[in-house]
């Protein structure tokens, strides 16, 4: 996968390339990048569920809502059922008739908890219309959702499912997050030869411009999506229609900062403003987020531990935001703001320290760049690496270890979670013990399998160590 793996190991030689000035790194990096530019949707002549063919990387299966289509008993279309992630592609669509026009419909499928509702019509007028029963019946775990499609102009008597079991087809969507992840580091690599032009083969430079044009249509491909934030901020949002888990919501905190670490690079290239003002957004909707608690418990300190002083703890979903604060429905899909999830609960979880790999690289960008509007202070930046070491660390045994994520009381992290210490590296400048239990927590070799996320992580520690 693109998104998610190749883009970590093209950030990691891109810190390489600037820890050691060796042009063979951006070399190597080049190659992904043109291997990634070719498998754009416009170049391979894929379109994405709207039927756009753009300058992206659109994407089916394991990050969409996954659809079935029932037809009637004379083959045509009569009912749409839309299955949301998670593992949405294993869902299948049971209907059998219960006469009279009625039917059962049954959604299953591996790791899902089963969903099922009888008495149903195709007929609109019926107070048993399919759609309107299958609305009624959301549940949040199952999160199915069905269209009625109207039957042909001409079509006469009680209209009737076609018994069997529907496969669904997954939805194909061009993602905001993949398309910051990716375009990141070639932003970056352009920002390298500008700036230090002899850490770039000669061959690669004549191509950068090509290259900064592709980075610019692929974020502009997404401005559909923009959204402005009282007080400054905004972020990335789906649509209410965009076939997707959080149709309607606000991109979590890390996705939309994936985006923001681009326009950071372009902010510098282009001189543009707007880039600029884009990236203090949602560096604003990041600071907005950052809850101080005094009192946490350091670790590493002499005799166990000690006062940390004030730590920064933020949520994985921005807290002003949909699924931060839950929605309930309005009664109507019209009406609804996720033509896919008419309710869900509210979802107030703290960060995890897997997708804070890109908080604190945002973080730390943004504060370093010069000539952006400033955002983070430099007490911000201590309040989050004291996070570190008063909320994410604790002792097990004779070893430290991370937690799963930076509220201070959660779970103990995973084995592969370990290996994420190293996005905590760059803000060693801010808390003396940092690099000390980055480095007596970070595993060598990582635990298999390896993944493009370890030559990130392995290339942050030689990059800011």
């Amino acid at each position: 996968m693109i998104g998610w793996g190749t883009s970590w190991r093209m950030q990691g030689y891109l810190l390489m390339a600037e820890r050691t000035g060796d042009p063979a790194y951006a070399r190597r990096l080049a190659e992904l990048v043109d291997g990634v530019l070719a498998a754009r949707d416009e170049v391979r002549g894929v379109a994405d569920h709207r039927g756009v063919s753009g300058p992206v990387w659109s994407t089916a299966g394991k990050f969409t809502a996954a659809t079935a289509r029932i037809e009637d008993t004379d083959g045509n279309p009569a009912l749409e059922v839309t299955v949301c992630p998670p593992r949405a592609v294993q869902a299948e669509v049971t209907v059998e008739p219960q006469g009279e026009g009625r039917f059962s419909l049954a959604v299953t499928g591996q790791g899902r908890a089963p969903f099922s509702v009888e008495g149903l019509a195709l007929d609109p007028h019926d107070e048993r219309r399919a759609d309107r029963v299958v609305y009624a019946a959301h549940d949040q775990r199952t999160a199915v959702t069905a269209r009625l499609v109207p039957a042909p102009d001409g079509a006469a008597g009680i209209r009737e499912v076609r018994p069997g079991t529907y496969p669904v087809e997954p939805a194909r969507v061009a993602l905001a997050a993949q398309t910051g992840m990716i375009t990141y580091p070639m932003a970056g690599l352009v920002r390298l030869a500008r700036e230090r032009p002899a850490a770039v083969p000669r061959e690669v430079h004549a191509r950068l411009e090509g290259c900064l044009d592709a980075v610019l249509r692929a974020v502009r491909a997404h401005e559909y999506q923009w959204t402005a934030v009282s007080g400054g901020r905004g972020c990335y949002r789906w649509l209410r229609e965009e076939p997707v888990s959080f149709a309607g919501a606000e991109l979590p905190t890390n996705e939309f900062l994936a985006v923001a670490r681009t326009l950071v690079h372009l902010a510098v290239l282009t001189g543009d403003e707007e880039h600029a003002e884009r990236a203090a957004a949602m560096a604003r909707a990041l600071r907005g987020d950052l809850r101080r608690v005094g009192g946490a418990r350091g670790a590493g300190e002499t005799g166990g531990g000690g006062l940390a002083g004030d730590v920064a703890v933020w949520p994985y979903w921005p807290g002003f935001g949909r699924v931060y604060n839950g929605w309930s429905p309005t009664g109507s899909p019209e009406g609804d703001g996720s033509l896919y999830r008419p309710l869900y609960a509210p979802v107030t979880v703290p960060e995890d320290v897997t997708h804070a790999l890109i908080d604190l690289d945002f973080l730390h960008l943004y504060h370093r760049t010069p000539g952006l509007p400033p955002v983070f202070t430099r007490d911000d930046l201590r309040a989050v690496a004291a996070t570190f070491t008063g909320h994410v660390v604790e002792r097990h045994g004779r070893a430290w270890r991370m937690r799963h994520d930076v509220g201070g009381a959660g779970r103990p992290g995973t084995d592969r979670q370990q290996a994420h210490v190293a996005a905590w590296i760059p803000l060693r400048e801010h808390n003396p013990r940092l690099p000390v239990l980055v480095s007596a927590i970070h595993p060598s070799p990582p635990p298999a399998p390896y993944q493009g996320v370890d030559s990130y992580c392995g290339a942050l520690l030689a990059r800011w160590s």
